[in-house]
């Protein structure tokens, strides 16, 4: 299968994150491995690459689309939401959810029952690597507005943090040939407090926190990223 539809930075980029993300759950090829909200693929790509038995899943049919370009014909695409996986109880033995994809609902009970929702597709022992940004430098970095263009395609953003802290919010504004669509990001931003009892609360226990896919220690405020590893209680 080609990887050519994915940019090559960033595909390069998958491609470190993934060997880090199989090293750090320990994973072996033929595992059963779910990349959970995949986006057009591009981690999936070294997964299957890797050599497990993958299942790639998202909302989007049009990312999807886009992931079957990369994957070939073969791969195993699912669309569906995640608080409702359409998957047996412990058929998964490791999962991943790369890149920010955790956290667009709008309650943390709703968060809560998608984590609940992705213990119970996860055998005992099963692992879980949950990659988000970290809090504080999120807010310490915060780009208010920014512009750029794809071909003709002109793209506006703004962001900011609601006056509780707990949420980053971008609008955004599509542009092209006179026509414009809008649309609103809004991402909780949880510190690792927070996020370590919603796993313990839906049957996870954490072994480790990286700060970057480095695997540099994870220091809140100092670090980009908070990147989670978690195994599934018995």
């Amino acid at each position: 299968c080609s990887p050519f539809r994915i940019p090559i930075a960033r595909l390069a980029a998958a491609q470190a994150e993934t060997a880090s993300a199989i090293e750090w759950l320990a994973a072996v090829p033929g595992d059963r491995f779910l990349d959970l909200c995949c986006g057009a693929g591009r981690h999936s790509f070294w997964l299957k690459k890797a050599g497990f038995e993958l299942i790639s899943l998202d909302l989007s049919r049009d990312l999807l689309a886009e992931a079957r370009r990369s994957l070939g014909p073969e791969a195993v695409l699912v669309q569906s939401d995640i608080r409702s996986l359409p998957l047996p109880t412990a058929s998964i033995d490791h999962v991943a959810m790369f890149f920010t994809s955790f956290g667009y609902l709008p309650t943390d009970e709703e968060n809560l029952e998608v984590l609940k929702e992705v213990a119970r597709v996860v055998r005992v022992g099963g692992g879980f690597l949950l990659d988000l940004p970290d809090r504080d430098s999120v807010i310490a970095s915060l780009i208010a507005t920014s512009h750029r263009s794809q071909g003709d395609l002109h793209i506006d953003e703004s962001r900011s943090i609601t006056a509780d802290g707990k949420r980053v919010e971008k609008q955004v504004t599509l542009s092209r040939d006179g026509n414009e669509r809008c649309y609103t990001e809004s991402v909780r931003l949880y510190d690792f407090a927070e996020l370590n009892a919603l796993l313990l609360a839906s049957g996870w226990e954490c072994s480790r926190v990286y700060g970057n896919w480095n695997g540099d220690r994870y220091l809140a405020a100092n670090s980009k990223r908070m990147i989670v590893v978690a195994r599934r209680a018995g």
